[in-house]
């Protein structure tokens, strides 16, 4: 190595060892760690009584009633329960990961005007403050004063996430306060007409715009998306713009009667490419988003059964099943085994019912014709499949399944005076041969 170079790298090493030594002899006292992730508060979550946030220019007041919380500033209304309990369980839980005593001023630490002052009280009347300003180098800690200490804390940035959300993510969003599990009963108006459903024994049933079993699933999910769905915004705190919505003359209302006769009304139209909603027990208008209004607005047949047949498997007894290959009739005997009773060649024989009963069972119509026309009915005239059940009673019924039509297939059956329309799938899952069948 050249001299000159070997000189160069002593001084290089000789300045890194004292810039290391004077640094950790003069480190700013700002930095000198005092305690490490100390509690702020020594306070349950559920003793906090009320909460106020000033920030943006704005003042946030939440006051606990009971066990449940209300926005009483800058608007009067309930809160949203999720996340005034997180706010509140965040400020119980709060951990102070680093304290130190300034040496400056407060300015550059962001507390001279803090970005949010947090004030809150417990149920015996004691009250705490909470000052956040800029968030530090690593933009995961912010600084803070607790309870107008001396010193600078470094708290979680999850608070300042909390303490700065609108006032339209605090206040409960809920289009409708209802309870799913007691809604008894639905009246739905909308461009394709009335549809009202009721809760029966044994599911759903549709009593207008005729009698007729509901799609019980189908029925479930608006019941859920009814009581579930969330607003995104407040577009006005009165009802005196419902023109103006288009909620004058909505595209869909919805009546809701829930256990001991409670009566929930909602309103939503579609105007342009926005969607609003009013809830009449409240004075707002809100907006919602095309997911939400596209999941209440259901017509008759988004409602109805689209099954092509009700029954119980277990009951059948006999299947009898006339296709284009050939005859089959299979019998139930004992521990639910099935067998081939025709054709001959194969009579006992052991089959798997399933595959004749489940498309049956679990077909469903693209399309229904209460009052089937002549032109439809035509298509069932010769059918390509016709299937009988007999049940432990000796009562039969007739299922008739046409051939092909584009990719349509007419099914008909003794129990409903209904054509119903399905996939071509049916006429492959039912254009067995006996081969097919056996176990």
């Amino acid at each position: 190595m050249k001299k000159s170079t070997l000189i160069v790298v002593v001084v290089a090493l000789a300045l890194g060892a004292f810039v290391y030594f004077y640094d950790s002899k003069h480190a700013p006292k700002e930095t000198a760690s005092e305690d490490t992730s100390k509690s702020a508060f020594s306070i349950k979550s559920a003793d906090i009584s009320a909460v106020t946030l000033h920030n943006a220019g704005q003042t946030i007041s939440l006051l606990k009633k009971g066990t449940d919380w209300d926005l009483t500033q800058p608007v009067q209304t309930r809160a949203d329960q999720i996340t005034i309990g997180g706010l509140v369980s965040d400020l119980s839980g709060l951990q102070i990961q680093r304290s130190f005593v300034p040496t400056d001023s407060l300015a550059k630490y962001g507390l001279v005007n803090p970005a949010v002052k947090i004030e809150f009280r417990d149920k015996k009347g004691a009250s705490h403050t909470v000052d956040l300003g800029d968030k530090d180098f690593s933009n995961s800690s912010v600084y803070a004063v607790v309870d107008d200490s001396k010193q600078v804390d470094l708290l979680s940035t999850s608070l300042l996430d909390d303490t700065t959300k609108p006032v339209s993510q605090l206040r409960d969003r809920s289009m409708i306060d209802l309870n799913s599990t007691e809604v008894t009963g639905l009246t739905l108006d909308d461009s394709s007409g009335r549809v009202i459903v009721t809760k029966a024994k044994a599911g759903w049933e549709i009593t207008n715009p005729r009698q007729t079993l509901a799609d019980s699933s189908t029925v479930d999910a608006l019941v859920s998306s009814l009581s579930s769905s969330k607003f995104t915004d407040v577009v006005s705190e009165t009802s005196t713009d419902l023109n103006k919505y288009g909620l004058a003359h909505p595209t869909v209302t919805l009546d809701a009667t829930a256990q001991g006769g409670k009566q929930f009304h909602l309103l939503l139209a579609k105007k342009g490419d926005s969607y609003y909603g009013h809830d009449e027990s409240r004075p707002m208008i809100f907006s919602v988003d095309a997911t939400t209004y596209n999941s209440l607005d259901k017509t008759f047949f988004d409602l109805r059964d689209k099954s092509i047949l009700q029954f119980d498997p277990t009951a059948v007894q006999i299947v009898t099943v006339q296709n284009a290959n050939e005859t089959i009739e299979c019998a139930q005997g004992k521990d639910d085994q099935w067998s081939v009773v025709q054709p001959v060649a194969d009579k006992g024989k052991s089959v798997q019912s399933w595959k004749i009963l489940d498309p049956l069972q679990n077909t469903r119509a693209t399309k229904i014709y209460d009052t089937p026309s002549a032109s439809v009915l035509a298509h069932l005239k010769k059918p390509l499949i016709q299937i009988t059940l007999t049940d432990k009673s000796k009562k039969t019924t007739t299922v008739e399944i046409s051939a092909a039509s584009g990719d349509t297939v007419y099914v008909r059956t003794s129990a409903a005076p209904e054509v119903y329309e399905v996939s071509t799938q049916i006429l492959k899952d039912l254009g067995f041969k006996i081969s097919d069948l056996l176990a």
